[in-house]
């Protein structure tokens, strides 16, 4: 009989590669919007003539969308079609990236970056769950694939908007964004089946499912969204503050992603293959020392490029953690932990943009950094540090305790 779910079909290698790049691919669009934003926010500030603090209230604003609706996403790949879910948020964030490039004045640009946070907060925990399904023996590996393409759209973005944007305009970029968008929805319609797997009652409700694992799991993932968000809204000031050039701060920002399409498989099958927890312990390490070292030492352009890429680096082995809290609970509850995951996730980044500003204008950039990213990855380790080292793990046969 012909396969009619994307988790059977999925079975066959071929269309497990085929299914897991083209689902995964939406997090390409993801990161592009991501850095093609917060890259070029200090000169689209400027074109609109609004001060660079409003970049930390624009993050805010992607945050809140995000948060808000994270925890929807995941119930909604739990409880309805999960192609046609991914395809809705798909193009919500389409359409809305694409205005971004449209924006005149400050109010546009806020509504416009809320609702692009929005399709984000829905298509983050329906692409992990959806690709964590797909084949559970290396859960890791697959989710991968999506962390592979958003360090790919957060590498080449910088790029494009350089090439792409002028002094009195910023909308090429965005509009490459959504025709990407658009073309990608099309190719997922066509070739992955609307309906995921067949599906069994869960043996327990969602509340006994938020174990220790999970809840200690995205505590780290706040902290880790606190940093990572002032990263985003102020890295790139903070290179240009330190003596970089334009096209220098741009090849610093890429090494971030650049790094992470390097490691982000082998850092998956460290978590598959090895210890899932020292997985996640290893990438929050190597983000914090990463984050360390940018903000000890006055930055040359060679040090630049080296600690933007060990937090690239460390971010793509950190990303054991969606397959973690995955494994942490039943099959049948997968969507909705991963969503609290990145509901609080997206409240730490929500503290994170707004702190770092208000830190740059008291204290200036280096000691903003230490409290706004180096403190809060500091203690992202630890609590990894202290996840449990027993999870539940899926296999074909169904599901049972065991040591990972």
């Amino acid at each position: 009989m012909k396969p009619k779910t994307a988790v059977e079909k999925a079975q066959d290698v071929k269309w497990l590669i085929v299914t897991s790049l083209l689902v995964a691919f939406g997090m390409f669009l993801v990161g592009f919007d991501n850095n093609l934003y917060f890259f070029g926010g200090t000169y689209i500030m400027k074109d609109i003539g609004v001060n660079n603090l409003f970049l930390g209230i624009t993050a805010t604003g992607f945050a809140a969308g995000i948060t808000i609706f994270s925890l929807v996403g995941g119930i909604v790949f739990d409880k309805v079609t999960t192609r046609n879910g991914i395809l809705i948020s798909l193009g919500i964030v389409t359409v809305f990236s694409t205005l971004t490039g449209f924006s005149r004045n400050w109010y546009e640009l806020l509504a416009f970056r809320f609702l692009v946070g929005f399709g984000v907060g829905m298509i983050q925990p329906e692409i992990s769950a959806f690709l964590g399904g797909l084949k559970v023996t290396y859960r890791a590996t697959v989710i991968a694939s999506a962390g592979f393409f958003f360090m790919l759209g957060l590498a080449i973005s910088p790029m494009v908007f350089a090439a792409f944007s002028t002094s009195t305009t910023f909308d090429i970029p965005f509009v490459l964004a959504g025709i990407a968008g658009l073309f990608l929805m099309g190719l997922i319609a066509a070739l992955v089946p609307a309906e995921y797997k067949v599906r069994e009652a869960p043996r327990k409700g969602i509340l006994a499912n938020l174990n220790s694992a999970v809840i200690l799991a995205s505590v780290s993932y706040l902290l880790f969204g606190i940093a990572y968000f002032a990263y985003l809204g102020y890295f790139t000031p903070y290179l240009l503050s330190d003596g970089l050039s334009k096209t220098e701060a741009a090849l610093a920002i890429s090494s971030f992603g650049i790094a992470g399409l390097i490691v982000s498989y082998p850092g998956a099958l460290l978590g598959d293959r090895g210890d899932r927890k020292r997985a996640v312990q290893l990438g929050a390490f190597v983000i914090f020392a990463g984050a360390l070292l940018a903000f000890s030492l006055k930055l040359s352009f060679g040090l630049a490029l080296f600690s933007v890429a060990l937090l690239g680096a460390g971010y793509a082995i950190y990303g054991n953690i969606n397959a973690y809290v995955q494994e942490a609970v039943e099959d049948q509850w997968r969507g909705t932990a991963v969503g609290f995951m990145f509901t609080l996730f997206n409240v730490g980044a929500m503290i994170g943009g707004p702190l770092m500003g208000f830190l740059v204008l008291a204290e200036g950039y280096r000691l903003a950094g230490y409290l706004s990213m180096v403190l809060p990855l500091a203690l992202a380790f630890a609590v990894a540090s202290l996840v449990p080292g027993r999870v539940i793990t899926e296999i074909n046969e169904g599901t049972k305790v065991g040591e990972r």
